[in-house]
């Protein structure tokens, strides 16, 4: 409570050194957020500065998601937040000569994962991540989604068919089947009831005049909250959101309110759903309140307790046992009543009843018995630092402070950890009895029939009745001086080789007491034996399962008593590891981490869970027509026994199933080295104790030598060949042309070849691939280009086009001849400087949070170019000429002999 009166004390003081626009009043302060407010309008925006990295989220949250819907037009929100999120505006878009919203966004650098538009129950959100210094294009931006959407006619009917390939992803994914099937279940009155997306004819169907009804409705100043977090001069900022937003009118009526409340659940309701498939899964849902109820904080200590670590109820009963491969719990944050959701994924063998029985026993367990005070402890304290990651980096600070303006208030999102510790145990058990009432759950199982089983046609449509006849205001002077002062990231870096050869890269950040460090082991996928795939990904996997010295569930004490994680992901160059937690507890996360690459015990009973779960994957990975794509077309483009070339799935779960603790540890000894490691750790830490504490935790790693990739010639293009690989029941396809490209990381033209792919389609909206294909055809909802695989060995070039089976031909047609367009004319000017602009403004983006400058810091390391690569390369990108790109393009461009690989449900190939 001091430290909230203290900053709002601060906070109040420093308003007297801001001289606020007119319209502008101040709110209130609180826990580091301060509230302002339009008068014209009464549009609110929460601001929250962090000087850390020189980029700004601003975001705007509207007060309207699918909760706002009804049968006939349901998913029409999603569908106009497309058309806001790259069709006309007043000043964006097409309609009237400008460039889009993406293409604008794109040039600021931006991407989809931190610039873009969502939707979900209780809410719309736009926000764009910029370099602070464009931040007023960003506002911009929002300002014209918030009131100048012209809703044209043409372009639904093309983003339309982007959303149907969206959906019909969906349709391919048997968790995000089962989900809506019991959720719909569970929920038979409430607007929940149907997913965010819609149902498929509602989105072939809503007419553009319903979609500007929606618009005229609820898209109003005082039914929106705009949230600025970052770097960013608060004059200034306030000048700028009031140039761009305080012309906006209040709306004129009562924005429209929802008034069903889902009546209680009398008996166990029940759903199957059977598709083709590989796996088989079991949902269990029970309806709880909504987050603004007061049991929602307890009910957010039991979804830790039964699904986070190897030490929670459901890993142990469920996964340790093997009756599951994968365990999950479901409690999304929404405003009104939802189920709570534990859902389990079968290995081969296990039998949907078995599941079922093991959950119920679970849950009632708890009802009956309660939970233990050591448990409520330690869910406490894993919330507590979850809560405190959300607050690394300007965009996760928006992006988490905005589900609290939909679903609560934002005051929430500083006051929930002090709620959070209120929990007792008595509280989780109370919450369990009340709301996991097996009489008021819903079972839902998705069941997998044998590929090639014909999917249910829909019950025929009755046929339609016959018809009767100012500028801004520029930041002081005191506010550029301090970005120009700013320390370059290599001057901010302290660098150490240890004795044995792990190099170790701190910087320090106070913007937040946590801290996330980033590691690689050289030797990922590729690096597996040959005969032996699958040795890479199960070693992987055997890291987070015990050590020489402590058990997997110790270890799991150790990290949930603190809140911290840490996990392991296999690459195809190296086995990655994050850690994450209080800056307090580096030295802990780091013995660990150290510890499990040292010393994995390969326990024969953990062995067998993993391989088990590893099967799965393979399974689940040999359903996706996407990942199927991919296999078939690295298979046509390198020759049998190369590390890059990938088998099917017989081979994989044969290795898998063959594969002995004795192999395992083998390989682990050669690999795991030294030599072979990076690290780099970034937050509130002393950058010398960081490394003391980096030494004493590896340095027992033997030195040992650096991986060497073997000196094979570059793979070249062969004779371009078609294949179909056939998976009946897909609603959606892949369609990829690709082919060997010979470039390499390490190549002096690399950036080049980035720039001129990305003209061609690295973006599916600002990109000539992408404008024609998605933005005018509407053909596909998602597609890119890409030189993939491009590491230590030379890589792929490929195309990845995802589509409905009716689409096939024309996307194939418009692909190809905008490829061949692009071989013959080359890139513009203006298109290689706006690519230029992307990647030089995207990795400062990319740097605005301790996770991002780990991740950059360990790729940097990884291929030799040190922490300066992160001050060097805008400039190196900014330095790519015209004619370099187009020389690029012409030396790894496999043109002429790109494979064609179709996945999906379609009889044969187009022409």
């Amino acid at each position: 409570m001091i430290r909230l009166v203290l900053a709002a004390l601060l906070a109040v003081l420093s308003l007297a050194a801001h001289a606020l626009p007119a319209n502008v009043e101040h709110v209130e302060t609180f826990g580091g957020i301060s509230q302002y407010r339009l008068k014209s309008n009464g549009m609110p925006i929460l601001l929250h500065a962090d000087r850390s990295a020189p980029v700004a989220t601003f975001m705007v949250v509207y007060h309207m998601g699918s909760r706002n819907e009804a049968p006939g037009y349901t998913g029409a929100a999603h569908l106009l937040e497309h058309m806001i999120f790259n069709k006309s505006t007043e000043n964006f878009g097409r309609a009237k000569g400008h460039k889009t919203f993406q293409e604008v966004l794109y040039e600021l650098g931006a991407d989809a994962g931190s610039s873009n538009m969502t939707t979900w129950y209780d809410r719309m959100n736009g926000y764009s991540t910029v370099p602070s210094d464009k931040l007023h294009s960003a506002m911009k931006i929002e300002a014209d989604r918030l009131g100048r959407g012209l809703i044209l006619d043409n372009e639904r009917q093309s983003e339309m068919t982007v959303v149907r390939n969206e959906y019909e992803i969906g349709e391919n994914n048997p968790q995000r089947v089962l989900l809506q099937s019991v959720v719909a279940t569970a929920i038979t009155s409430h607007p929940y009831h149907w997913p965010t997306i819609g149902y498929r004819s509602d989105i072939e169907g809503v007419s553009t005049a319903k979609l500007r009804e929606i618009y005229k409705t609820f898209f109003h100043p005082d039914n929106a909250t705009a949230i600025l977090s970052g770097d960013f001069d608060t004059e200034s900022a306030l000048a700028l959101f009031d140039k761009e937003f305080g012309g906006f009118p209040k709306s004129t009526q009562p924005i429209p309110r929802v008034l069903t409340v889902e009546p209680p659940q009398e008996g166990e309701r029940r759903t199957i759903v059977r598709r083709p498939g590989t796996f088989g899964l079991v949902m269990a849902g029970y309806t709880r309140p909504g987050v603004m109820h007061p049991d929602f904080n307890a009910l957010m200590v039991l979804d830790n307790i039964l699904s986070e670590g190897v030490n929670s109820r459901l890993y142990k009963a469920l996964r340790d046992t093997g009756i599951a491969s994968g365990v999950a719990v479901l409690n999304f944050a929404l405003r009104d009543p939802y189920p709570f959701l534990v859902q389990a994924t079968l290995p081969p063998g296990k039998t949907h009843e078995e599941a079922e029985r093991v959950i119920k026993a679970v849950l009632a367990d708890v009802a009956e018995k309660g939970v233990t005070d050591a448990e409520v402890a330690r869910a406490r304290s894993q919330i507590e630092v979850d809560l405190l990651r959300t607050r690394d980096g300007a965009y996760s600070f928006a992006r988490n402070l905005g589900e609290y303006v939909a679903s609560s208030h934002w005051k929430r999102y500083v006051t929930l950890p002090q709620e959070i510790a209120r929990v007792t145990p008595a509280d989780v058990q109370r919450v369990a009895r009340a709301y996991l009432v097996p009489e008021r759950g819903t079972i839902g199982w998705f069941v997998p029939l044998p590929p090639g089983t014909p999917r249910a046609a829909a019950v025929p449509a009755s046929p339609p009745p016959q018809a009767s006849a100012a500028q801004a205001t520029p930041a002081p002077a005191a506010a550029r001086a301090e970005a120009a002062q700013r320390p370059s990231f290599a001057q901010r870096t302290v660098r150490r080789v240890l004795p044995n050869g792990v190099v170790v890269d701190v910087i320090r950040n106070t913007a937040s007491p946590t801290v996330a460090v980033r590691g690689a082991v050289l030797g990922g996928d590729a690096a597996s034996p040959a005969g032996q795939p699958m040795m890479a990904s199960l070693l992987s996997r055997m890291l987070a399962r015990g050590t020489t010295a402590r058990t997997k569930e110790e270890i799991g004490r150790l990290l949930d008593s603190v809140g911290a994680t840490r996990s392991y992901g296999l690459g195809l160059g190296d086995t990655g590891f994050t850690l994450a937690g209080a800056a307090r507890d580096l030295p802990l996360l780091l013995e660990i981490a150290g510890e499990e690459l040292r010393s994995p015990a390969f326990a024969e009973g953990e062995l067998a869970l993993a391989k088990q779960e590893l099967e799965t994957d393979v399974l689940r990975a040999d359903d996706s027509t996407a990942d199927r794509a991919m296999q078939r077309l690295v298979q046509l483009a390198y020759p049998q026994g190369h590390p890059y070339w990938q088998p099917g799935r017989a081979e994989k779960v044969a290795n898998t199933r063959a594969l002995t603790a004795a192999q395992l540890r083998e390989f682990h000894a050669q690999r795991f080295t030294g030599a072979n490691v990076v690290l780099a750790i970034v937050g509130d830490v002393d950058p010398q104790a960081a490394i003391a504490a980096a030494e004493k935790a590896f340095g027992a790693l033997p030195a040992g030598k650096r991986l060497e990739w073997p000196q094979l010639a570059r793979v070249a293009p062969g004779a371009p060949a078609r294949e179909l690989v056939a998976m009946p029941g897909k609603a959606n396809m892949n369609l990829m042309l690709g082919g060997a490209s010979g470039l390499r990381r390490l190549d002096p033209d690399f950036e080049a070849a980035l720039v001129a792919n990305a003209v061609l389609g690295q973006s599916a909206l600002a990109s000539r691939i992408g404008k024609r294909v998605r933005d005018t055809e509407g053909l596909s909802y998602s597609l890119a280009s890409r030189f993939g695989f491009s590491e230590e060995l030379d890589g792929l070039w490929f195309v990845n086009v995802n589509l409905a089976p009716q689409n096939l031909a024309a996307a194939l047609k418009s692909t190809r001849e905008e490829i061949d367009r692009y071989v013959r004319e080359g890139a513009t000017e203006d298109e290689v400087r706006a690519q230029k602009d992307f990647f030089a403004g995207n990795f400062q983006v990319n740097l605005g949070s301790n996770a991002g400058i780990a991740g950059a810091l360990v790729f940097a390391e990884r291929y030799g170019f040190g922490p300066s690569y992160l001050d060097e390369y805008p400039r190196r990108m900014q330095a790519v000429t015209r004619e370099q790109a187009n020389a690029a393009m012409k030396r790894y461009f496999p043109a002429g002999k790109l494979h064609l690989v179709v996945a999906g449900d379609v009889p044969q190939l187009p022409d």
